[in-house]
This record gives C-alpha cells, sequence and structure tokens, in this order.
C-alpha cells in the first residue's frame, strides 16, 4: 500500500450543509446573483442589471413555451402575492424599462432595488415560492428584457 492510500480516509465525511450554505453557494456563486436574506428567507436584489418581468401564473405558461421555443428560456420563479401567484422571469436589463403604461395591465416590471423571493433549496421548491424554470448552471446568462416582453405580448 503506498503512502498516499494509507493517508486517504477509508470513509468519506462531508459535513453537514445548510439550506442558507447550499443557497449561498448556489445563487452568489454559481450564479453571481445578490442574494439578501430575511431572516431564513433568501431573497435575490435586482441590480447590476437584472430584473423580472412579472404576471399572473395562469398566464406564464405560453410565455415561457415561447421563450424556449425561440432559444430563450430564462429562469422563472412562482411566488404568492395578495393578487395570487405570479410568475416573475428573470432577465437582463437592455435599455430602457418601459413605462408601466406600455405594458399590458397584468404585467409589471421590477428592477433595480426590488427584492424578489428564492427558493431556499435551488434544486427544489418549497411550498410558496418555487421554480418554474430552474436556472441551469449550463445556461447562466438570462433573455434580455425585450425578448421577455416580446413573448408576453404575444400573447
Amino acid at each position: 500500500m503506498s503512502l498516499d492510500q494509507q493517508l486517504q480516509p477509508t470513509e468519506s465525511f462531508t459535513p453537514p450543509v445548510s439550506p442558507r450554505d447550499r443557497a449561498d453557494a448556489v445563487y452568489r456563486q454559481l450564479f453571481g446573483w445578490s442574494v439578501k436574506w430575511r431572516g431564513s428567507h433568501p431573497f435575490l436584489s435586482l441590480e447590476n442589471g437584472i430584473c423580472a418581468a412579472t404576471l399572473p401564473k395562469m398566464s406564464a405558461a405560453p410565455v415561457l413555451a415561447r421563450l424556449a421555443a425561440i432559444g430563450c428560456p430564462g429562469p422563472a420563479v412562482v411566488t404568492p402575492t395578495p393578487q395570487g401567484q405570479r410568475v416573475a422571469i428573470l432577465a437582463e436589463t437592455d435599455g430602457l424599462i418601459p413605462p408601466q403604461s406600455a405594458l399590458p395591465r397584468t404585467v409589471e416590471v421590477l428592477a433595480w432595488g426590488a427584492l424578489l423571493p428564492l427558493p431556499l433549496d435551488p434544486r427544489r421548491g418549497a411550498p410558496g415560492t418555487e421554480w418554474l424554470v430552474a436556472p441551469d448552471p449550463q445556461r447562466r446568462w438570462l433573455p434580455s428584457l425585450d425578448a421577455v416582453l416580446a413573448g408576453i405580448h404575444q400573447q
């Protein structure tokens, strides 16, 4: 037996990872997102060119399908609100954010300074906030806001 083999532990030990550490590792380190914590809940701080277009969950499936069909699938999270469940499609701001009057009445763009709730477990959803389209480490870029809004306007 070589010295290498003698020094290697026979059983692998991995320290337990807290949900907060796992969320930080994925959201902050893997994707480079600015995450703020409110108690035990992570929130994406929409800044540095990241925004989100939100719409009612019942309207989201065709929009997400159109974005996937044109090669622009972006992460989409569903979250409860007082007005019902809404889907937030993450996007890259690519210029000026259109005024609310230029958007369909059920659509809102969240931008600089807004906090968007994130699932605590980046791989799975949790009751309340969950990924409809999870962020993909193989596709770290976000679709442009123009592409997302074009998908929404085609409804």
